[in-house]
């Protein structure tokens, strides 16, 4: 990057087991979604654009927390 300022903190092994165990939880569809959904993140990213970031993060949070109600 450009002299642009990275908004991606170090992900410590705990954040990512559980970034794991919530994606395991996933149903094949919605593992498909996250799976368009994170290298648009990326790419939302590196180009700076933080808020069609935040829009991408509201809507994998959504995916993961649907995946966490249906399994009760």
């Amino acid at each position: 990057m450009s002299g642009a300022a990275s908004y991606v903190h170090d992900v410590s092994a705990e954040e990512i087991a559980e970034f794991k165990r919530g994606l395991n939880a996933l149903d094949p569809l919605s593992r498909r979604i996250m799976a368009l959904l994170i290298p648009r993140l990326i790419a939302l990213e590196e180009l700076g654009d933080t808020e069609g970031a935040i829009r991408v993060i509201d809507e994998i949070r959504s995916i993961l927390w649907e995946g966490r109600r249906t399994r009760h």
